[in-house]
């Protein structure tokens, strides 16, 4: 395939001049729109509405703070791939660090089998009587379990030896520790969608109850098919119009919402606000309250996950290709330094949009279901969610909301297997598995993958059927294990990798070193509260 139809080559003899005016800039922006697209159905409908409902008004400026620290992190990453025309993985398998030689049997074939075996134990962990759930049938489960990956290991391997005694070890690269660690999390990150996925169909069962056996869990199903049939279907354009209108018809709708309650008994008084943004905590602070809060942290704003997709989008809308190759001279510094104020310009005008959105949905879940005592979980979690815009709005907006409930959360599905997708095939060619220059393998291991999740997002929501606990645990571990090195990460990556031609500002360092730092100390901070409460070690609040 060539240069020009490869949105992840360049060549110093094409590229294409950035837009002199805002109005001419507005013209290329997009990749925002499906990053907005991707965050309002985890993050936002659910997560931050739960924790409204569970908070009160009392960590507003939690939820603002959220929503600000990321953006400049997520454009400095963007920085970094758009200009060097590296990807993301590839960008992050080159940090300083441990590093080794992929192993022979780091390949296509043991990853399906340790996908198929955790899967297995956790349908055996959820399926089996708690009478037969012994610590020590626990035990022999997980032995089993890695018996059968370090079997497979040492087939494949010595397959290999036999098939192709005479293959170099040259051909293979060397994998850092990122790039383990994010193959290590990707069971957290399919459960985590399958809560999105699970959300989208119970917005349908709501809308036809009881009119498919298996309810939820079987529309979930009906989902992950359409899901498919888009992705499979669709180009980049596509996807970026379809999101612009799902994002803006669920934003303005919320929007409204939020103004209307004004007119009812759910008043949002100025005391209110200010209590929201003084910075306490709520008291008694709990366990489940520090996992919310994460949880709502981890998905609003840029959540990591949209961090990275986020750099794919920029390259596939054509940012990376009309910089063109880095070239000496101010030329090539000229051009990019255009199109990297195209992405900021991106970037911020997307932060206005998901943090009035984000502020609406806390404001709704603490006015209305703070008040009500009414707490967004289980089969029952959209039901409950419906009711911040039947009280608002009239009973009248109950289908409205179904509506717009399904089709924001259905764009944070296709959002996510598209994005999810690119990182797994991205994820190929950094192990050396794919050859990085034929984006005809790219496209067909990008349609595989796309098929492979959401097939993991139908099994994890079938087997937990809960999406704010599903979102709860994973999203807190994933911010706990990943913002501390995006944050680190990207520090490293302005001092020490960056063309000193287009380095950022002085002001824009001074706030990335803030926001890097405290993406760095949150999550882990918050998860070691949460277990020590828990464990009685500590008490916050009355």
């Amino acid at each position: 395939m060539t240069v020009e139809n490869d949105p992840y080559a360049r060549s110093s003899q094409e590229f294409k001049d950035p837009p002199r005016d805002f109005r001419s800039t507005l013209r290329h922006l997009g990749p925002g729109m499906i990053l907005v697209g991707s965050i309002v159905g985890s993050g936002e409908l659910i997560m931050t509405t739960k924790l409204g409902a569970v908070a009160g008004f009392v960590l507003l400026w939690f939820v603002l703070l959220s929503c600000l620290i990321k953006v400049v992190v997520q454009a400095e990453l963007t920085r970094h791939t758009i200009s060097s025309g590296k990807t993301f993985l590839t960008v992050f398998n080159a940090l300083p660090g441990p590093a080794v030689q992929r192993p022979v049997w780091l390949a296509i074939p043991w990853m399906s089998i340790v996908t198929v075996v955790s899967v297995v134990v956790v349908i055996l962990f959820v399926n089996l009587p708690e009478t037969l759930l012994t610590w020590s049938t626990r035990v022999l489960i997980l032995a089993g379990a890695v018996v059968i990956i370090v079997v497979a290991a040492f087939l494949i391997q010595a397959y290999h030896n036999h098939a192709r005694p005479r293959a170099t070890s040259a051909q293979r690269p060397r994998i850092n520790w990122f790039t383990w660690l994010w193959l290590s999390s990707l069971l957290l990150t399919f459960v985590n969608s399958g809560a999105i996925l699970g959300g989208a169909g119970q917005a349908i069962e709501l809308a036809f109850p009881d009119f498919m056996p298996g309810g939820a869990r079987a529309w979930s199903v009906v989902v992950a098919i359409a899901t498919a049939a888009l992705l499979l279907s669709g180009t980049y354009a596509s996807l970026e119009k379809t999101f612009i209108i799902m994002v803006a018809t669920f934003t303005l709708m919320t929007v409204a919402s939020t103004v209307l309650i004004q007119w009812t008994g759910y008043a949002v008084t100025w005391d209110d606000v200010v209590g929201g943004l003084s910075g306490k905590m709520p008291g008694p602070v709990t366990t489940t309250l520090i996992l919310a809060a994460l949880a709502m942290y981890a998905g609003t704003g840029v959540a990591y996950g949209e961090m990275k997709t986020y750099t794919y989008w920029c390259v596939e809308k054509g940012y990376a290709r009309y910089i063109g190759e880095n070239q000496p001279g101010e030329e090539w510094a000229r051009r990019a330094r255009g199109w990297i104020r195209v992405m900021y310009t991106d970037v911020l005008i997307t932060m206005v949009v998901y943090t009035i959105s984000t502020v609406c949905f806390y404001m709704l879940g603490a006015a209305i279901l703070f008040a009500n005592g009414k707490d967004p979980d289980g089969v029952k979690t959209l039901a409950t969610l419906g009711e911040i815009y039947t009280e608002s709005l009239g009973s009248w907006s109950a289908m409205l909301f179904i509506v717009g409930a399904f089709f924001v959360l259905f764009s944070t599905v296709v959002a996510g297997a598209a994005g999810n997708s690119r990182l797994l095939a991205d994820g190929l060619t950094v192990m050396g598995i794919a050859d990085p220059r034929d984006y005809r393998s790219r496209l067909r291991f990008i349609r595989i993958f796309i098929i492979v999740s959401l097939v993991l997002y139908s099994v994890a929501y079938w087997l937990f059927e809960n999406p704010p606990q599903m979102l709860l645990i994973t999203s807190s571990l994933i911010a706990a294990l990943m913002y501390p090195i995006i944050g680190l990460g990207v520090l490293y990556l302005r001092h020490c990798d960056v063309d000193p031609r287009i380095v950022p500002g002085k002001l824009t360092t001074v706030w990335l070193w803030i926001c890097g730092i405290a993406l760095t100390v949150i999550s882990p901070i918050g998860i070691l509260s949460a277990l020590a409460i828990q464990f009685g070690w500590i008490a916050i609040g009355p």
